[in-house]
This record gives structure tokens, C-alpha cells and sequence, in this order.
């Protein structure tokens, strides 16, 4: 048993997960070296002209908003699709993996929905949901002429960032409650445990981990999407419209600086429910 203080432990645990970070970190900073050094700015922009960027995140952008504007719309985007994705892929990721008959019953449909892309449903969104915002389902048409966060969320973006991240939770939520040990579930209903306690106490634990791996792939292909539903008709910012729109302008500079970005972000999406897992595991490693 340890002695020493939580909050000891936490900082210790912080220090360690960095320290595993810096041996990731050499490819990227020889990357950025090589491109400091070797690059002179006629095919590629220098790294100061994209840190320039980077750090003035407040100035406007190619008149489309300051880069905090874009991605802070993005982030809603993408935070709302993921949330969807959670809301509608957990219960019944749960459904097919602890109900034989509900797994029989909605197997193909999953099957034959799953390898759909969310860029390949482009066009139907775009025909099915047009340019629609929250602003006009929510009737609040006062905004609409106004720079506001639900004009830049059209259900067709929501939609397709939802529709790809839902699949995988679906998956890894379903591998996970079948993956539970038989024994563990036997020995609640023995002692007399009801549904409710074996769901809270037994199978939501032990599937966590799986659940946590389906948020993570998850999150990395709404991401991976996002360019793609921000050309929607009517989009006007974003980080993927901002990447789009700096290329048609040539603008190499801020579109680099958008990459980086994408890839930060959903970097730090990645290890944060990466951490968030962490302590689950621990149920699979006593195991063993």
C-alpha cells in the first residue's frame, strides 16, 4: 500500500506520463529542424511565416475570422457530432453486445452501414439537409445575420461527423460487455444481484476500456472528417474551411498552420481519453 499523499501520487503519475512523452517527440522536433534549415521558402513557407500565424491566433484571417474563431467553431462541430455519437453508439454498442437477439436483429444494418463513408454520404447530406443551422431549427432568426456559433452549425456537418464517429464506439462498446468473463456476471446473479447492480457493477467496468478505445477512434475520424463536412454549402469558417480556402488563395502558410493544428488538437483528444481510461485498465491487468 502506498503512503504517500494523493495528491504526491498525482504529481508523480503527471511528471512519468511526460516523461514518456519526450522520447515521441524527437521525430517531430528533427522534422521542424529539417524543414528550419533546408527549406527556402519556394515551394514551402518558412516556419517563421507559420509561426507568425500560430501566434497571433486573435488577428483576422483571410477575412473569414481570427484562427481562435475557426477553431473554436470546429470544435463545437466536432464535440457536438462526438457527442451524438456517444449518446446514440453507447447504448446500443451495450444492446448488441449483452442481448444475443438484439445483436441476431441489427447485425446485417450495422454491417452494411458501417463501411459507408462519411464522405461518400456528402451528397445526400448536402440534398437532404441543404445549408440548414441550428439557428433556423431553433428559430432564432434574429441571429442569423450576426456572427454566432449556431449559424456555422448545419445539421448536414453534424450529421456526417456524427455518422462518423458512431460506428466505432458501436464496435469497441459491443466487443467490450461481450469480453466481460461469464464468471463474474454468474457469480452477481448467484448472490442474488439485480440487472441494474450487474450493469453498473460489472459490466460497465470491465468494458470500460473497450468503450474508452471506441471514443478514441472515434474522435480521430471526426477529425479526419471535419474538412470534409465544412465544404458544405453555406460553410463560411471552420478550421477545414479555413485549410480549403487558404489553398485556393495559395496562401501555404495558413494552410500549413491548419494542419498543425488539426493535428494538435486531435492529438491532445487522443491522449486526454487516453488518460481518462487509464484507471480502468486496471480491473484487466488484475486479471492476469
Amino acid at each position: 500500500m502506498d503512503g504517500r499523499a494523493p495528491s504526491e501520487r498525482n504529481t508523480k503519475a503527471f511528471w512519468q506520463r511526460i516523461r514518456d512523452l519526450l522520447p515521441g517527440l524527437i521525430i517531430p522536433v528533427l522534422i521542424l529542424a529539417a524543414w528550419y534549415f533546408y527549406v527556402d521558402g519556394s515551394f514551402l513557407p518558412s516556419p517563421s511565416a507559420v509561426f507568425y500565424i500560430l501566434l497571433h491566433p486573435a488577428e483576422d484571417i483571410l477575412s473569414c475570422g481570427s484562427l481562435l474563431w475557426n477553431i473554436g467553431v470546429s470544435l463545437v462541430r466536432v464535440l457536438l457530432g462526438l457527442f451524438i455519437a456517444i449518446v446514440v453508439g453507447t447504448p446500443f454498442g451495450f444492446m448488441m453486445g449483452a442481448n444475443t437477439g438484439f445483436r441476431k436483429f441489427t447485425s446485417v444494418v450495422t454491417e452494411l452501414a458501417r463501411p459507408l463513408s462519411p464522405i461518400a454520404l456528402l451528397p445526400l447530406s448536402i440534398i437532404v439537409f441543404k445549408d440548414t443551422s441550428f439557428t433556423e431549427v431553433l428559430g432564432l432568426n434574429s441571429l442569423k445575420y450576426t456572427r454566432h456559433v449556431l449559424n456555422e452549425l448545419q445539421i448536414g456537418m453534424i450529421f456526417i461527423l456524427a455518422w462518423g464517429g458512431v460506428f466505432p464506439i458501436i464496435l469497441e462498446t459491443m466487443h467490450g460487455v461481450r469480453g466481460v468473463r461469464k464468471v463474474y456476471v454468474e457469480a452477481a446473479r448467484v448472490l442474488g444481484a439485480s440487472r441494474t447492480f450487474i450493469f453498473r457493477h460489472v459490466l460497465l467496468p470491465a468494458s470500460l476500456p473497450d468503450i474508452f478505445t471506441g471514443y478514441r477512434m472515434a474522435v480521430g475520424r471526426c477529425w479526419m472528417v471535419i474538412i470534409a463536412a465544412e465544404m458544405l454549402p453555406g460553410t463560411n469558417s471552420g478550421i477545414g474551411y479555413l485549410l480549403r480556402y487558404s489553398y485556393q488563395l495559395s496562401r501555404l502558410d495558413i494552410m500549413i498552420a491548419c494542419i498543425l493544428i488539426i493535428a494538435v488538437i486531435g492529438f491532445v483528444f487522443s491522449r486526454g481519453l487516453e488518460y481518462a481510461g487509464d484507471r480502468w485498465l486496471l480491473l484487466r491487468a488484475r486479471e492476469r
